[in-house]
């Protein structure tokens, strides 16, 4: 009970303090002991879920401000308030897009919590969509748009993709997960800025597909299960009813809110992590199973495959293959974490 006041009390000043100054920084550039640990936030989060726990007088407090707040004391991001929005407390990330020596351009994605998979009632789902709580506790950089075909040739002197006439800007594909990691290896060692590209893993995915929202598409509902025509994803995605079964090039589609493209189609994209069945419970960065026989590939994609077909570039929708196996739409995106969380 000590230590649930104590955490109580360092966020209350944190929260007031923020929300009255105009030199907005996160709290531990102001007192280091205003900083803690993640499983003391997880406490707190948990008992703020539960506002019968909170002391009286302390349940007018907005969840929004105070966990916001507790994520920038627990895991020093990088954040402001932004005065300018009203309402709870909108907290902006002040790291800026990153663009490496190949063009290929990176937003930083920040912690945070959301619910993984879908719910039973989300047109198209799959039974292994079960929804459960992912807390993510850093941040990371991920591409804005898929590996291209000239950046794969840049750094391979090759052209693998069975699209190749679609032009250098079109999403690399018909790559395997291993050619994936020989790729990244390359691009680790001629990259000199010490960062260490990876795919990322599969709740980074959806998290950042997502960016925020929690319906079917990032944005708005699945009304169109096979090729017919659904506005809301012909103006986010290449899908098998906007595409004519082909790939096209990159970041022609409406972004999603962070800042990313083509997270629902154009080409599937690998992930790091093997399949496996989800969690029951609330998990923190999750990174997948130890082992396994198939990797896991998201996203959706431009062609006409099965009777799901547009159901398939669902943000929740999950697919397996093995990871030497060659497909001639599935490709990949990059992610890395920044250099002073590296790990």
């Amino acid at each position: 009970m000590k230590q649930m006041t104590k955490i109580l009390t360092i966020l209350m000043i944190v929260c007031t303090q923020l929300a009255y100054s105009q030199d907005i920084f996160h709290p531990a550039d102001n007192n280091q002991d205003w900083k803690v640990s993640p499983q003391e936030f997880e406490t707190y989060n948990i008992a703020w879920k539960n506002k019968a726990q909170l002391p009286e007088g302390e349940q007018n407090i907005l969840m929004d401000d105070v966990t916001r707040a507790g994520f920038i004391a627990s895991y020093y991001e990088d954040y402001y308030y932004d005065e300018t929005k009203e309402g709870s407390l909108r907290w902006i990330p002040v790291k800026g897009p990153i663009e490496n020596f190949l063009g290929m351009t990176f937003v930083y994605i920040f912690p945070g919590s959301f619910i993984m998979g879908s719910p039973e009632d989300e047109l198209s789902r799959e039974s292994d969509e079960k929804q459960h709580e992912v807390i993510l506790t850093k941040g990371f950089y991920l591409q804005t748009t898929e590996v291209t075909q000239g950046q794969w040739e840049t750094i391979m002197g090759n052209n693998p993709s069975y699209y190749s006439t679609c032009g250098e800007d079109c999403p690399v594909e018909q790559v395997t997960w291993n050619n994936v990691q020989q790729f990244i290896e390359i691009l680790n060692f001629k990259d000199t800025k010490s960062i260490e590209y990876r795919l990322p893993s599969e709740s980074e995915w959806e998290y950042a597909a997502r960016a925020g929202t929690t319906t079917a598409l990032v944005n708005g509902d699945l009304t169109e299960k096979k090729c017919g025509f659904n506005s809301t994803l012909d103006e986010t995605g290449w899908y098998c009813g906007n595409s004519n079964n082909v790939p096209h090039p990159i970041a022609q589609k409406k972004a999603n809110p962070w800042g990313l493209f083509d997270t629902q189609g154009n080409v599937w994209e690998w992930c790091q992590d093997w399949y496996g069945t989800y969690p029951d419970g609330t998990v923190i960065d999750p990174v997948g199973p130890n082992t396994g026989s198939e990797r896991v590939f998201r996203g959706g994609s431009f062609v006409d495959i099965s009777s799901s077909n547009a159901g398939y570039n669902r943000s929740a929708s999950r697919h397996k293959i093995a990871s030497n196996t060659v497909n001639r739409s599935i490709g990949f995106r990059l992610a890395f974490w920044p250099v002073e969380q590296a790990r």
